[in-house]
Parts: structure tokens; C-alpha cells; sequence
């Protein structure tokens, strides 16, 4: 069986699109647990309105800590595999069918990831983001996720139990803590990449916050010390990883016209990699603005 975790915050309606997605998968042996981040709306309401055995809900005062949520789903678990999905994003139809059938056929391997069609509203932004299509490829994805070359969307992930045993939980002290997992999933178990779009991933106005970027920056750097601590990656790949995040919160404070902010990620930046022109004009921008006013 697998066992479905989806968490949600205030997605009454989204949630419903998530949740039928997963109920109408060919695939029918699991159950999917709801684990709700405190919803002051109808979420409630309306998810125990679904006669379906399959699904547990379980309400939790809000946190805004993902990673405890899904933690709590984990104990709850009953399947040999895990799958996750975000309350804004949905399933293609197959997506579980295709992916468990990976997992059996490759024992080998300790997860599964799929690509993915970003959209908005009623229009596509990316149809794909992989640039391999239309075949399967096992093998691990480490060392291209350690330079910034390969991205694990969360909500296409499914993964063996078992793995559990071997990375840990969420770190639950970060408010997501999925780049972290999935950093050190990679680094212990290789990969079944499905390159076909098995997931629609939804962008609205509220998960394109402006906190959202400076979180996931933050938890960027945290993981990157934490693998360079336990000798997963050298210290090339922490500083390169420090220099990136510090640069780009540093142009993010500045388009928001904090300067101090952002003159000091810009130097923590060039302290990782002295040598940024990028960062060190935005730097002297901060002293010396452009014409308008705002740092270019």
C-alpha cells in the first residue's frame, strides 16, 4: 500500500482539486492522510463531506512547519511506500500506477520523482522542466543536485519507508525542509526519473509571497552546512552554495529597497566567492544608486 501525505493551510477549494486528483488514480491501494495546518476556512467541512474510507484528516493548531506535519503523517503511515502531494498541485492521471510499478520492477532504487507542468490560472508557463523526455532513467542524482543542475518538485516524490531508516525525518526546524530531505535522499538512495509531466503544479498569489524566496534561501544555505558538516559535499559546494543564496537575497532586499540588507548579503556573498562582478556592482549600487534611484 502507499500511503499519501498532503498538507494543507486555508485551501478549501484548491485542496478539493489536489484530493480528487489522487482519488481518481488507477492506482487504488492506499490511503491519504490530511494533515491540516490549522484551516480557519471550510476545509474541514468540506473534506469530511468525501465518503472514501481511504482518507485520514487530522486539524493541528497552525505552525506554519511543514516538516512537523509531514513527520506526524509518517507515524501514521501503514504503507511500504510514501507519496507526497502539495494541496495546490495535482496528479495526472497514472502518475501512481507508473511510479509504484518503477519501485517494484527496480529494487535497487529508493525513490521515484516525475517532471512536471507548471501553470497559472488557465495558461501554461512551462509545459516541462527537464529537458530528457519521454523515457525513464535510474541512476543517482546527487552530485547534479549539489551544483544546481537537477531539481526534485516534492509533490512528484514517492519513496520507500525503508529509506526513513537511513536519511531521518524533516528537520523540523526549518518551516519546509524539503530540499534538505531531498539532499540527503539523494545523497544515500539513486533515483527512478520518470521524464514524462505526471503533475500539474499550480502558481498563485499566495505561494508567491515575497517571505517565500527569503525562506527557501534560508534553508538553502542551512542545508548545504549541514552536508558540508557531515562530509557529503566539500567546502567548494558550501561556499559556492552561500555565495549564490546570499546574492540573490541580497538583490531581493534591494528590490525592496532595504539597502542595508541587502550591502550586507551582497558582502557575505563575495566573502564565499570574492571574485562576482554581478554581486560586486550591486554592491557599489547600494552606495551609488543608478539614476532612478534603484539599484539595477
Amino acid at each position: 500500500m502507499v500511503s499519501i501525505i498532503l498538507p494543507t493551510f486555508n485551501r478549501a477549494s484548491l485542496v478539493m482539486e489536489s484530493i480528487q486528483s489522487v482519488l481518481e488514480q488507477s492506482y487504488r491501494d492506499f490511503e491519504l492522510i490530511i494533515i491540516d495546518d490549522g484551516s480557519a476556512d471550510d476545509t474541514k467541512a468540506r473534506i469530511n463531506s468525501i465518503q472514501d474510507d481511504r482518507i485520514r484528516y487530522y486539524w493541528f493548531p497552525h505552525s506554519g512547519y511543514t516538516g512537523r506535519l509531514k513527520n506526524f503523517a509518517l507515524q501514521q503511515a501503514q504503507g511500504e511506500l510514501i507519496a507526497f502531494i502539495d494541496s495546490d498541485d495535482m496528479w495526472k492521471p497514472g502518475k501512481l500506477e507508473q511510479q509504484v510499478s518503477l519501485l517494484n520492477e527496480n529494487p535497487s532504487i529508493g525513490f521515484s520523482i516525475t517532471d512536471v507542468t507548471t501553470f497559472k490560472a488557465d495558461i501554461i508557463l512551462i509545459d516541462h522542466s527537464y529537458q530528457l523526455q519521454h523515457t525513464i532513467q535510474c541512476t543517482n542524482i546527487f552530485e547534479q543536485m549539489k551544483e544546481n543542475r537537477f531539481l526534485v518538485y516534492p509533490s512528484t516524490l514517492i519513496l520507500r519507508k525503508s529509506c526513513f531508516e537511513t536519511t531521518g525525518y524533516f528537520d523540523e526546524s526549518m518551516l519546509s525542509g524539503d530540499f534538505h530531505f531531498n539532499m540527503r535522499l539523494a545523497y544515500h538512495f539513486d533515483a527512478g526519473i520518470i521524464y514524462e509531466t505526471m503533475l500539474w503544479r499550480r502558481v498563485h498569489d499566495s505561494n508567491m509571497s515575497e517571505q517565500i524566496p527569503f525562506e527557501n534561501y534560508g534553508e538553502f544555505v542551512d542545508t548545504f552546512d549541514f552536508l558540508y558538516n557531515s562530509k557529503m559535499v566539500g567546502k567548494k559546494y558550501q561556499r559556492q552554495a552561500r555565495s549564490i543564496a546570499f546574492y540573490k537575497m541580497g538583490k531581493m532586499y534591494a528590490s525592496l529597497g532595504n539597502t542595508k540588507k541587502a550591502r550586507h548579503h551582497f558582502l557575505v556573498s563575495l566573502k564565499n566567492k570574492l571574485y562576482n562582478p554581478p554581486c560586486i556592482y550591486h554592491l557599489l549600487n547600494t552606495w551609488f544608486p543608478s539614476k532612478n534611484g534603484t539599484p539595477a
